[in-house]
């Protein structure tokens, strides 16, 4: 994305309503004030760093004007040195003599060396053995006379071996045997230097303060003397020449020891095996994360408070403790990520790990983001969506198994239905399904990302959409199967069907109160987005709830086709088919449908059956044999309404029954209308249900006993109302 369009998104974000338009002076205002901080903010780093250039140059100018003068002065002390050869005569024999008696005292010093090595090397043994001990509060007065000893031995050693470096090679073997025994002493040395080095912090929080300072001393001379091996093989190899006319040059240590190194490395290693088993303990219990490292900071705390003064301050021993631990955290945490088997509540447990880190360093008084590498690679962002996905897919297995499972009882219908306090049936997954959800998102919740909450809820709303929508086919395939061939299928499907809508109003329920407990714990932009998600999803249920009651419907007239197929043939006059039609509707109402189904839904199921028997009971019209004599057939339908409307009124109020069965009084008018009044009945039928079906009135008119052509033609010359309102239940009969 180049800078035009990336202004064009910050502008749409800004303006995203006409009324934004009014706030573009306020806005300008606040972009200039932005602008002018940004501007003074760079002006004065650049000042700064302008004042730091110049005065490096300046430096690098005196370094270079230092450098001129030294190169002045040695070659003053060249030619004095030339100078002073000539003035003298016997000089090259006082050279001569001079060099004999250096040798000669260097052999002295060889010998006495030689001969009190073994003494030398006891008395250090001894020193050693006297400071040997496991207790904590042990101060090892001998650490530092120790250390001293063995610098001056096996600077020594080193002096011999490099003056015997033009001798016989059996010479040498037999130089180097004789310091051997220093091997092990040094190994000894060593050993412990490691052993205090990886327990400092231990050691100051006990009070041994003094060790800690006497091994700083002891690696503060390491580092020295290290750092002079480097200068002087820098100096030889860059003045050969020159230096061998030094004897301060060409005396004093010859190797570079390493001590600061390894001290470093012991700080490290002691770290790092701090960080064993934190991994294998984390996999299976993540919410040990946290109590595991506390350690982490615990230590750097010891550090910042006791180490500066008790360090040399050119160490910077805080930013060096800091720089060490920090790397092995993000190599530990990076460990963690890259882990195959990882889950998404471990994966989580990182993330919010990463918070933590950032508010703890600041209570060090670091920022963590200046801090490098960054903990997690800066790939924050990608790790949330990666905690998505694995969360996805966790809990789409487990909803696909949920799934498989209630579908495939409601398939097979092996009686395994739940009951709640109130009677009411279920299917075992629900409650289970809400469960996980609500554990997910209280996980999501301990995060403090919006983000992520909002991630998961619209992830766990989809599935369960698509839950829904698996619920509505299975059990509009299963009904039509049922329809299609009863006696083949198994028992219990009304039962089932109840269980599944008391299913979706409970389901509604929970996300009801999922919403409500989640949405005020996030902020106005989030809360809204869950709010949105779970209530298309609460649509859903009712939908779904919806159409299990139109399926129990349809399986309850099933049993009541053959008593409709008979209504207007001739055994419908003086029958009781509309009282059988009723006892049957009674009988499923009371057993099983009042008993397991939820009391709302039960309304909306009776009411549902109000609708279907008028709309059958209309649609009956279109019987094979039926035949309306008026004055019987009007005779009969009133005899029907009566035991129907005496029916529902049971349960529904009279006044909404009133309402729906009211149209049998249109019905009876079409019927025993003169054909010279039919066109004003066919127009206030009209007017009161515009979405009445002309080839229903005309079916209507054809089974009347008086039905002619010209009466048919009152029918078909009119034309259909437009749409004018919600639909009628006229509107289902065809």
């Amino acid at each position: 994305m180049d800078e035009i369009e990336v202004t064009t998104v910050k502008l749409s974000e800004l303006l995203r309503h006409t009324e934004d338009l009014d706030k573009i002076g306020s806005l300008k205002a606040e972009f200039a004030r932005k602008k002018a901080v940004l501007d003074a903010q760079i002006k004065s780093g650049l000042k700064q760093q302008l004042q730091v250039t110049e005065a490096g140059l300046g430096a690098i100018s005196d370094g270079q004007r230092k450098i001129n003068t030294i190169k002045e002065e040695m070659m003053k002390i060249e030619k004095l040195c030339v100078e002073a050869q000539n003035m003298i005569q016997e000089f090259p024999l006082i050279n001569k003599i001079s060099k004999i008696h250096r040798n000669f005292v260097a052999v002295e010093d060889m010998k006495s060396g030689l001969q009190g090595l073994d003494t030398k090397l006891s008395t250090v043994d001894r020193m050693l053995q006297d400071d040997d001990g496991e207790d904590i509060m042990n101060p090892m007065p001998n650490l530092i006379p120790v250390h001293h000893q063995i610098t001056q031995i096996q600077d020594f050693r080193d002096n011999a071996l490099h003056q015997s470096s033009t001798l016989d090679q059996d010479i040498r073997h037999t130089l180097e045997s004789y310091f051997s025994p220093l091997l092990n002493t040094v190994d000894t040395f060593d050993e412990r230097i490691g052993i205090i080095s990886m327990n400092m912090i231990e050691l100051v929080r006990a009070g041994n303060v003094g060790l800690v300072v006497r091994l700083a001393k002891i690696i503060d001379a390491e580092e020295r003397s290290d750092e002079k091996v480097l200068a002087l093989q820098a100096a030889q190899n860059s003045h050969q020449e020159l230096a061998s006319r030094f004897k301060s040059i060409q005396t004093g240590p010859k190797v570079a020891r390493g001590y600061k190194q390894k001290w470093l490395d012991c700080i490290k290693s002691a770290a790092a095996a701090r960080f064993n088993g934190i991994a294998e303990a984390f996999i299976e219990d993540p919410d040990t994360l946290s109590d595991s490292l506390q350690w982490f900071f615990d230590d750097l705390r010891t550090v910042q408070q006791y180490f500066p003064q008790l360090m040399p301050p050119k160490w910077n021993i805080f930013e060096t403790y800091l720089n060490i631990y920090h790397g092995l955290m993000h190599d530990f945490l990076k460990s963690l990520v890259e882990k195959p088997d990882l889950d998404g509540g471990c994966l989580l447990k990182v993330i919010l790990w990463n918070t933590e880190y950032t508010k703890n360093m600041k209570a060090l008084g670091i920022k963590a983001t200046d801090l490098t590498p960054r903990l997690l690679d800066g790939k924050e962002d990608e790790l949330v969506k990666e905690y998505l996905h694995l969360i996805v897919n966790s809990m789409e297995k487990w909803m696909d198994k949920i799934i498989a499972d209630d579908t495939k009882d409601f398939i097979n219908r092996p009686q395994t239905l739940e009951y709640d306090e109130n009677k009411n049936a279920g299917m075992p997954g629900a409650i289970v399904m809400f469960q996980m959800i609500n554990q997910q998102i209280e996980v999501a919740l301990d995060s403090n990302k919006g983000s992520v909450v909002a991630g998961v809820v619209d992830e766990c709303v989809r599935m369960l959409k698509n839950r829904q929508n698996v619920w509505q086919k299975v059990m509009k395939e299963e009904v039509e199967a049922y329809c299609q061939n009863p006696d083949d299928a198994a028992e219990g499907i009304l039962e089932y069907s109840i269980a599944v809508a008391n299913d979706q109003l409970k389901c509604a329920g929970y996300a009801e109160s999922t919403s409500a407990k989640t949405a005020p714990l996030l902020s106005r932009k989030f809360a809204e987005q869950v709010t949105q998600s779970l209530d298309s999803a609460i649509e859903g249920y009712v939908a779904t709830a919806e159409a299990c009651i139109d399926r129990c419907v349809d399986i309850i007239f099933q049993d009541l086709k053959p008593a409709f197929a008979l209504l207007f043939t001739p055994s419908w006059y003086g029958g009781e088919q509309m009282s059988n039609i009723i006892a049957t509707i009674r009988s499923y109402l009371l057993d099983p449908c009042e008993q397991m189904l939820n009391a709302d839904l039960f309304i909306g199921l009776v009411e549902n059956l109000s609708e279907v028997t008028l709309q059958t009971y209309l649609s009956a019209i279109r019987n094979k044999g039926a035949k309306l004599h008026i004055a019987e057939a009007c005779e009969q339908i009133r005899n029907d309404v009566v035991v129907g409307y005496q029916f529902f009124t049971e349960f529904l109020p009279p006044e909404q029954v009133k309402a729906s069965w009211s149209v049998l009084e249109y019905f009876m008018g079409l019927i025993s209308e003169p054909k010279d009044s039919l066109y004003t009945k066919y127009e206030q039928f009209k007017e009161a249900y515009w979405d009445l079906s002309p080839a229903w009135v005309e079916a209507v008119v054809k089974a009347r006993e008086d039905s002619s052509r010209d009466l048919v033609n009152v029918v078909k010359k009119q034309e259909p109302y437009v749409v004018s309102g919600k639909p009628t239940i006229m509107g289902k009969v065809k």
